[in-house]
């Protein structure tokens, strides 16, 4: 998403003397840094921070992790460049395009591993598998396998745990942990273009104020 500030400077300029618009690019700059900065602060102080801040619940899956709470941040702009970029570090969180967007998520390899109504002793406190747990499932063949279960043609594929006492034929009750899915389906959840826009343009905390301030610093003690 971009935010055009054109017309709102434009408006905010008009009648100043030819001196006085050279100051409207490092004002302007100024201010984009000041409201990217605020957008992005971690410990939950930021905007955005802020606004993924309520706990966690399983049942509605809203809410957020400390570590997407922190995981938004800002290139500052510059007089001469007048675009400051607000973001989320995608190489460590894909997973936020598809609370902003929504859509289709496809596996990096064979399949996604989906938990089940079994998966719950597996899982953290947000309803995602634990650090290792699926690795350490594949570890050990004598509980677990993967696939689908002899005979069961009915049953998707997945991780099965074995579970009970084994009969006398040496077999045990199974119970999926973990299902294979082809992709993933995700609905958006987080109004980032939204927060940022309401901030941007707020008359509390927005532009507008903001950037009258620096200009009349900038005006006043020129650099």
């Amino acid at each position: 998403m971009k935010i055009d500030l054109r017309n709102n400077i434009k408006a905010v300029t008009k009648g100043l003397s030819r001196t006085q618009k050279k100051q409207i690019p490092f004002a302007t700059s100024q201010t984009l840094n000041d409201l990217a900065k605020d957008l992005t602060k971690t410990k939950k102080t930021g905007v955005l921070g802020r606004a993924t801040a309520k706990k966690f619940d399983k049942k509605t899956g809203k809410g957020a992790t400390k570590f997407t709470q922190k995981n938004f941040f800002y290139d500052k702009s510059s007089k001469r460049s007048l675009t400051a970029t607000v973001y989320w570090d995608d190489s460590r969180a894909d997973y936020m395009k598809f609370q902003v967007f929504g859509g289709t998520r496809l596996p990096k390899k064979r399949a996604l591993k989906v938990p089940t109504k079994h998966s719950k002793r597996y899982l953290d406190t947000f309803g995602n598998f634990k650090k290792g747990a699926l690795d350490e499932m594949m570890q050990d063949k004598s509980k677990f396998f993967s696939g689908s279960p002899k005979g069961a043609k009915k049953y998707s594929e997945g991780i099965w745990e074995r579970y009970g006492r084994k009969t006398k034929k040496g077999g045990q009750k199974i119970r999926m942990v973990a299902a294979y899915e082809k992709d993933a389906q995700y609905q958006p959840l987080f109004p980032f273009e939204k927060i940022v826009n309401s901030y941007v343009f707020s008359s509390k905390h927005g532009f507008e104020k903001r950037f009258i301030k620096h200009l009349v610093k900038a005006i006043n003690d020129p650099k």
